[in-house]
């Protein structure tokens, strides 16, 4: 099955990821297939997890057909599965969890399971690898099991990835939206590290004991 769409929607904005929205992300890196039908016991423990403030991989920049990524030390995060990677013949599976710019009140993240052909590799002077992958399927949960479905995309833009990279280049020129006042448990731990940062950097209330 393939995602609907016209061949003008393939030209897609690419952007760069504001830190502040990029949530988490997972990497695996496996021998070149056709993916179908993939079993969360069959994909098994990812070879990079990496969230926000992780320096191990960075995302250069982004669009509904690829991306391009910098592995600060290769040899070190993915260990005997890089030349797998450096060969080319491979698929990239990439776990993507992006907070939503310009929602009017903060909804659910935009979290994908994409599978990606490298199409570019450069090693930097420092040891660094820089990655450019084009992204050929999207993995679709299944609703009865703890499976994903995947769907070839390489024709046709994501459109909700679109729309992100769409919103990113707006950012700056709306108004931001309003910060929800409740707990999200989505972001349960994120918000206990920013209430208890935010205690600790505010002034103490004086004691009410010792007013009188």
């Amino acid at each position: 099955m393939e995602q609907q769409g016209t061949v003008e929607d393939r030209k897609c904005v690419r952007v760069a990821v504001p830190q502040t929205l990029f949530l988490e992300g997972a990497l695996w890196v496996r021998p070149e297939h056709v993916p179908t039908r993939l079993h969360l016991l069959q994909l098994g423990q990812p070879d990079l997890h990496f969230a926000r403030e992780s320096a191990a991989v960075r995302i250069e920049d982004l669009s509904a057909n690829g991306m391009r990524i910098t592995l600060a030390d290769p040899s070190a995060s993915l260990g005997p599965i890089l030349p797998l990677l450096t060969s080319g013949h491979c698929l990239v599976f990439l776990y993507l969890k992006l907070s939503q710019p310009l929602s009017a009140v903060e909804d659910r993240p935009l979290s994908l399971l994409l599978g990606m052909a490298p199409i570019a590799l450069q090693k930097q002077n420092d040891g660094q690898l820089t990655a450019s992958l084009n992204i050929l399927y999207r993995g679709q949960p299944d609703r009865d099991d703890k499976s994903l479905t995947f769907f070839y995309v390489a024709r046709y833009p994501i459109r909700e990835l679109a729309a992100w990279c769409d919103e990113v280049t707006l950012m700056d020129r709306l108004p931001q939206r309003p910060v929800a006042r409740g707990l999200r448990m989505d972001r349960f731990l994120l918000e206990l590290n920013t209430a208890l940062a935010q205690a600790e950097a505010q002034p103490s209330p004086p004691n009410q004991d010792q007013e009188g």
